[in-house]
């Protein structure tokens, strides 16, 4: 193999990248913007100098690939991992309580969390361990399953309003980025097996310790071009050069042509539809089924106090719009009193104003904690990810294409393939390392 083309610098096209220097093949990775990260990265913030995120990310520990591609560049005491999993919730006028897991064996670890928490009365309790059950029992989704929605699957569960809007719509929100109405119980059950009846390990949630752009995006390039790979930014690709059935490489907006033995599409399934010759576009499914994956929206609301509003580093919200705070004070010592506030499957809120979302977060707030009425805001910024993922609505998994496609020397990465998992860094890591395998199979690697 002589070189491998890659188009995109977000996680995926990163990952892709580093499998591929890692196994001695030279890589070609172009960006369309000055910079990597793609829509997981941070930027410093004119006003306050503080480092932001264009979205507020967690991580998992059974986020495996994402650690050891962390591991791999040299980043990964960048993440503060939990020792086990402890999820905060704070409910109007300000009540608190907690999800605490003991250090216990799986699936010990979660049931114990759950008769300990202070979060739900024992009815409900005993309505939460009866999914933990079903978890603990046969593998593999039942083909009723497929066809329901996450919020038809707890109803089918028993579980009470109460618990599906104050704890699974947290959790599934957060996983999904998508209203559990809409949402696929298939993906979701799965994201539960995974990350909370595998390992108590796999349970621990993490945060990065700084910006997102700083606990992967220079250390990844440092690492590709070390090994011989070249990373060209502000690079627009207009289209694939495919002839008879082969992709040859790919043809640039300044008219140039950059030829491969192999290309990597690690861009979002919106902006690789535009590249791909349309007469494929409409008459391989394989392509044509992209055509019907949806955008589910992410909004952000990060606000600046002159002091401190609390003391937590995060927390799932009860009875607010707005489902999580962050407190990126706690998190990073150069945000100095800011706290980011996340609302996921934003899509009756993307349109509004951000006049509007600041006066609706402001709302909440006050509601969770009533001395913030004498606390001055300094800053605001409202960051809308309108394409932020795709919607893992009911019947996607037939939609998401694998990572070899119908054309040869043309694979596919992204967090929207067939990866079996949501939307989320672990997804997008995981296609990267599909996609270099699969590029180093077919080279004979």
């Amino acid at each position: 193999m002589k070189e491998v083309l890659i188009i995109g610098g977000g996680f995926a096209g990163l990952a892709a990248a580093v499998a591929l220097a890692k196994a001695d093949r030279r890589v070609r990775l172009l960006e369309q913007k000055p910079h990597l990260g793609g829509r997981a990265r941070s930027f410093v913030d004119p006003v306050t100098g503080t480092v932001v995120d264009n979205g507020q990310h967690l991580l998992m520990g059974c986020y495996h690939s994402t650690l050891q591609f962390l591991k791999e560049i040299g980043t990964l005491d960048r993440i503060k991992l939990q020792p086990n999993l402890k999820i905060q919730f704070l409910e109007p006028p300000g009540k608190l309580t907690s999800l605490d897991c003991p250090n216990l064996p799986s699936p010990w670890h979660v049931l114990g969390g759950v008769l300990r928490s202070d979060s739900f009365t024992l009815k409900e309790k005993l309505q939460i361990l009866r999914v933990g059950r079903m978890l603990r029992g046969a593998r593999g989704s039942s083909d009723g399953l497929a066809r329901l929605t996450v919020e038809d699957w707890l109803t089918q569960m028993g579980q009470s309003e109460r618990v599906k809007r104050g704890f699974w719509d947290l959790i599934s929100i957060a996983a999904l980025n998508e209203d559990p109405r809409r949402a696929a119980a298939s993906i979701f059950e799965r994201v539960l097996r995974l990350a909370l009846f595998t390992s108590p390990k796999d349970s621990c949630l993490g945060i990065p310790r700084v910006g997102l752009s700083d606990c992967y995006v220079d250390a990844a390039r440092d690492y590709i071009t070390s090994h011989g790979g070249q990373i060209e930014f502000s690079r627009t690709v207009e289209n694939l050069v495919i002839a008879e059935g082969i992709c040859r490489g790919v043809g640039l907006a300044d008219g140039s042509v950059r030829e491969a033995d192999a290309v990597i599409s690690a861009v979002p399934w919106i902006e690789f539809t535009k590249i791909l010759p349309g007469d494929l576009l409409r008459s391989e499914p394989y392509f044509t089924n992209i055509l019907s994956l949806r955008p589910a929206p992410i909004i952000s609301i990060n606000l600046w106090f002159e002091r401190p509003i609390t003391g937590m580093d995060f927390v799932g919200l009860r009875g607010t719009t707005v489902q999580w705070l962050f407190n990126r004070s706690k998190v990073s010592s150069a945000a100095e009193n800011c706290v980011s506030l996340v609302l996921s499957g934003a899509h009756t809120h993307i349109d509004h104003s951000k006049e509007d979302l600041l006066a609706l977060a402001l709302r909440d707030l006050s509601e969770l904690f009533p001395a913030v009425h004498g606390v001055k805001m300094t800053r605001s910024l409202v960051i809308k990810e309108r394409f932020a993922t795709f919607s893992p609505s009911v019947g996607i998994g037939a939609l998401r294409p694998p990572t070899r496609s119908p054309i040869r020397g043309l694979y596919l990465a992204g967090d929207w393939t067939a990866t079996g998992l949501p939307a989320t860094i672990e997804g997008a890591v995981r296609s990267g390392n599909s996609a270099a395998v699969e590029a180093l199979i077919a080279a004979g690697d």
